[in-house]
Parts: structure tokens; sequence; C-alpha cells
């Protein structure tokens, strides 16, 4: 009865589904593209021979990427899907022709099973906590064992999953692994009906993160580029959290003349109305797709272009982690934390809470309350070159103490698919 419910409402809100997507698609034009294949229009080569990884968008198609190279470099298909434009574009950039890619289907019987029908995967995985009824009672219905790779399950999240308790008791019950990032996802997956056998800590993949192979050419573009500047940088921000990074900039000028604040937007197609923002402020501000070089009045660059992140964390002093003011539940800290600045986030944390904790604990991170205690914080660790390392170097610690995660998904994927060629060296 709770599964035909969920069916019917899914169906029911299909029309508001196909407003929100063309109102993306103004915004963001790949949304516009392979609409079909949200209803199961697509197939793959190799029907029957492929393994189905699933990573929403480009966050966690970045953190599957070592996972499944490893797949790539056995020998094993890999079809992988996403929900957004960005996921697809990581895809492309980091993955390129040695896997196929496509649109996830909607969780409608109808689209699910179309696609099923036509790529017959022989196993499922799906990152972090991308799990939607339909989709796991067909491929149970089909023999498709089905595994979730770097689980969570927030408390808030869990609550909501409550709510449907039959239907998330049989979707999580026919599942072959769930393979999470702590002891509390664990609890937390058991709790709603997991079987506590098939439930695995095994860390964050994230933490095993490697760069691209173009990443070090990109940091010397981006190096020229900034010419020595002190560098703030704001990372993955929403609407609220650009403003406030801006007033700290305000105040932190009088102290450090040439300071740069580099401003990396969650969502790209924000860029023109902070740009504007920036300059109505009375910031000189550039664009990282429209300048070949900075001007000494330039105090703000925004990075309007896909897979610039990393290299320009590499070069900042500061890093602020958006998502985090607002209450939005956090990005990954991770990458900053890899490239070597100090991290300063918000009090909203519920997406990363444990990981983001135990970096606080170790003083690792600054988690800070309000934007008053934020221009605080950044104000210490832009000034203060001792403490600012000391927070560094422990999150380093952090970072090599959690490492393994994918070496651990691994070997428990191993024992689903059965055995295989070893991968290849590189």
């Amino acid at each position: 009865m709770y599964h035909f419910l969920y069916s019917f409402l899914i169906y029911l809100a299909l029309p508001l589904i196909l407003l929100r997507l063309a109102k993306r698609s103004f915004r963001e034009k790949g949304y516009r593209r392979f609409l079909t294949e949200r209803f199961g229009w697509f197939r793959t080569e190799t029907p029957g021979e492929v393994i189905w990884i699933h990573a929403v968008s480009a966050g966690e198609t970045i953190a599957a990427v070592p996972l499944v190279q490893w797949l790539v470099d056995a020998g094993y298909r890999c079809l992988i899907t996403n929900m957004t434009p960005a996921g697809r574009d990581c895809v492309s950039r980091l993955l390129g022709e040695q896997v196929e890619n496509c649109y996830v289907p909607y969780d409608l019987p109808g689209a699910v099973s179309r696609f099923l029908n036509n790529n017959r995967p022989c196993l499922l995985l799906t990152i972090d906590t991308e799990l939607w009824p339909n989709t796991m009672a067909a491929c149970a219905h089909r023999d498709i064992p089905t595994a979730l790779v770097n689980g969570r399950m927030s408390a808030r999240s869990a609550a909501g999953y409550a709510r449907f308790r039959l239907t998330t008791w049989r979707m999580l019950r026919s599942m072959s692994l769930i393979a999470v990032q702590t002891e509390a996802h664990a609890q937390r997956f058991k709790t709603l009906g997991a079987d506590p056998e098939v439930v695995q800590v095994t860390g964050s993949i994230k933490f095993d993160a490697v760069y691209d192979d173009d990443h070090e050419t990109r940091t010397v573009r981006a190096r020229k580029l900034l010419s020595g500047r002190p560098v703030l940088l704001a990372a993955s921000t929403h609407k609220g959290e650009e403003e406030a990074l801006v007033a700290c900039l305000s105040e932190l000028a009088a102290y450090i003349p040439d300071i740069l604040l580099v401003i990396a937007p969650r969502h790209v197609h924000r860029s023109s109305s902070i740009e504007n923002y920036c300059e109505v402020a009375g910031f000189g501000t550039q664009v990282l797709s429209q300048t070949s070089k900075l001007g000494r009045d330039d105090s703000i660059l925004i990075l309007d272009v896909m897979g610039e992140l990393e290299s320009y964390l590499t070069i900042a002093r500061v890093a602020f982690v958006g998502g985090s003011l607002v209450p939005i539940g956090g990005h990954n800290l991770l990458e900053a934390v890899r490239a070597g600045a100090a991290v300063v986030m918000g009090p909203h944390l519920y997406n990363v809470e444990d990981i983001a904790q135990e970096f606080a604990d170790r003083n690792a991170m600054c988690i800070v309350t309000d934007i008053e205690k934020l221009h605080g914080a950044i104000f210490d660790l832009m000034l203060n070159e001792d403490r600012r390392t000391a927070m560094v170097v422990a999150a380093a610690e952090v970072l090599d103490e959690n490492r393994g995660a994918i070496q651990r998904n691994i070997e428990l994927i191993r024992r689903l698919i059965g055995p295989k060629d070893e991968p290849r060296s590189h």
C-alpha cells in the first residue's frame, strides 16, 4: 500500500518535476539535453554486462572516480548515471570514453523498468544516499544486487525516511551491501530496518580522492593569474554567503591591501548576479572565463568554470566552505584540506557533521556560529601564520589517518561481483 502510494505521488508530482527542470534549463542549458534518458530511454553497448554506478552530481562523481577506475582497470564495463549536468561534465572530464554515461531515470515504475530492460546491469552501486524505492524494488525483482557506497544518513534524513517506514524497510532489506562512513550512520540505517549483516562501516571515500592528471597544469595557470597575492577563497557558496565574505573583505583590505577574494559559487549560473553585487559593493571584479590578467584594482575573482576550484584551493591561505552559513547542510571540506588551506565553516553541517566534528575536535578546522564570528576566524587565520600553519598540519594528520576507504569498499564489492582479473597497473 505504501509503495503504491509513493509511486502515485511521484506520478502526481511529475508535472511539477518537469516544470522545475524547465526552469533550471534557462540557467543551465545542460538540463535541456537528453530529456528522454530521464524516462529510461538509454541503451548501453553491452546490455547484461555493465555495472551501473549512480552518482547524483559533481561531488559524488569526483569521490567515486578511484573506485570506478579500479573497476575499469579490472575489466568491468561501467555505466555511470547522474542527475545533473555538472555530474555529466565531471564524468566526461575525469573518465572520458572509459565509461558510458547518461542521466538517471526518474523513480517512476515505467521509466525504471525501461532502463533496466534496456541495460540489464549486473550490479547497481549508488554513491552517498541516493536510495529510490522503485529503483531498488525493480532491481530486487530482477535479482540485480544493489549496494550503497560511501553511505550516510543524517538524523534529519533518517526522520524523513521514517515517515515511510515500511517502504524504507523493504528497500533497505533488499540491498546486498550498505557501506557507510561512520558508526552513527550505520546505526541509523539499522534503526530504519537494514539487515545488520550487510551494514559495514568503511569510512568516507572522499578521504581517498586524488587530483586528476591536469591538476598541476591548471595550478600553474592559476598561480600565474594570481601573481602571488594572498588569497581568501569561498568554495561552493550559496546566496547570503557571498555577501558575508564580501563584507569581510572590506575589513581585511585595511590590513592586507593586496588580498584577493576568490568566489566559487556552488551553481555557476549565479556568477553574473554575484559579479553585479560585488561591483555595486565597490570592488573590482573579474570572472575567470573572461579574464587572462587581474588588474591592481581587482579585488574579487569569480570562478565560473567547472573543474578549476581545486587548483585555486591549492593557492588559498584560508577557505570558507559554503552551504554552512545558510541552512544547506555544508559541502565537502576535504578538497580544501587536501589542498592545504585552513578551513572555516558555518553552523549548518548536517550533511558533513561527523567528518566536520572530527576535524573540529582536533583543532583542524574552525566552525563558527554567525557572520561576526566568521569574520573573526578569517581575520585570525589570514593574519596569524602560526595559527594557520598549526591548523593545516592538524588537518593533514586527520586526512591521512582516515585514508583507505576506497580499498575497503573494493574488497566488499569484489565479494558481490565474484572473481575477476586483478586491476592493470597504470
